[in-house]
C-alpha cells in the first residue's frame, strides 16, 4: 500500500501530508492554515474526497470540538432509539447532562481509539499518516449527523412529541407514513457517514479494499457499542 506526493522539482516521493520536499526543500503544494466549516461541509456533499484532502493538509484542525459537541447530540437521540427498539419499551434520559456528558466522551474516546489503530495498521502497511489528520477525517465523516440533529430531530419532536421517545404507542402507530419516511432520512444519514467514512480513509491511504473493510467495520463497532451504552442509560 502506498500514498505519496512526488516532488515536481527532484522526483523524491514524499508523505501523502507533505508540505515541503524532505529532500529538496521545495513547496509541494499550496499552504492551508485553516479549515473554512461551511466550505467544507459544502465539498463534503460535493466532492468528499477535496474535503478530506483539505482537512489533511490544513495546519490547524480548527472546530473539532463544535462539531463533536453536535455530533454527540445527535448520538444521544440515537442511543434512545437503539434501546427502545431493541429493549421494546420507553426510554428518556435520566439525568439530562449526565447522559450528554457520557456520550460526548463515547464519541471522543471511540475516535481516538480508531484514530490509533488506523494510525498503526496503515503505518506497518507502509502508509505514513498523522495521528491528529487521521483523529480530524474520522470526526468530519461523522457530520451528516450534525444535520440529523438539527433538522430532522426537530421535525420529529414537532410532529410526535413525546410520543417520539415511546414504543407503545410508538411514532409508527400514530403516524405510520411519516415514521417511515423519516426512518428512511435516519438510514440516509447513517449510509451518508458510511460512504465519508470510507472516502476519508481512501484518501489517506489510497486503497479502496482497505478503505471499505476499514471503514465498515468502524460503523460497525460504533453502533454496537452505542447500543450497549444506551441500555444502561437513557431510563
Amino acid at each position: 500500500m502506498k500514498n505519496v506526493v512526488v516532488c515536481k522539482n527532484c522526483n523524491s516521493e514524499n508523505p501523502f501530508y507533505g508540505l515541503i520536499c524532505q529532500n529538496c526543500k521545495s513547496y509541494l503544494r499550496e499552504k492551508v492554515y485553516n479549515i473554512d466549516l461551511w466550505k467544507t461541509i459544502a465539498l463534503l456533499i460535493e466532492s468528499p474526497s477535496k474535503a478530506f484532502k483539505t482537512i489533511v493538509n490544513s495546519e490547524h484542525k480548527n472546530f473539532l470540538l463544535f462539531v463533536i459537541i453536535l455530533i454527540s447530540g445527535k448520538l444521544l437521540v440515537n442511543g434512545i432509539f437503539l434501546k427502545i427498539f431493541f429493549l421494546k419499551g420507553k426510554a428518556g434520559f435520566s439525568n439530562y447532562l449526565l447522559d450528554y456528558v457520557l456520550t460526548l466522551l463515547f464519541l471522543v474516546l471511540f475516535i481516538l481509539l480508531f484514530t490509533g489503530l488506523f494510525k498503526t495498521i496503515t503505518g506497518k502497511l507502509g502508509v505514513q499518516t498523522r495521528f491528529l489528520d487521521n483523529f480530524s477525517i474520522l470526526t468530519y465523516s461523522y457530520i451528516p449527523y450534525i444535520f440529523g440533529f438539527v433538522i430532522l430531530f426537530p421535525i420529529e419532536l414537532i410532529l410526535f412529541g413525546g410520543y417520539l421517545f415511546s414504543y407503545l404507542p410508538s411514532p409508527f402507530h400514530l403516524k405510520e407514513t411519516l415514521a417511515y419516511v423519516l426512518l428512511a432520512f435516519e438510514l440516509i444519514i447513517i449510509v451518508w457517514s458510511i460512504f465519508l467514512t470510507v472516502s476519508a480513509i481512501k484518501v489517506q491511504t489510497n486503497n479502496i479494499l482497505y478503505s471499505l473493510k476499514f471503514g465498515i467495520t468502524i460503523q460497525i463497532v460504533f453502533y454496537i457499542s452505542l447500543y450497549f451504552l444506551s441500555i444502561n442509560l437513557f431510563n
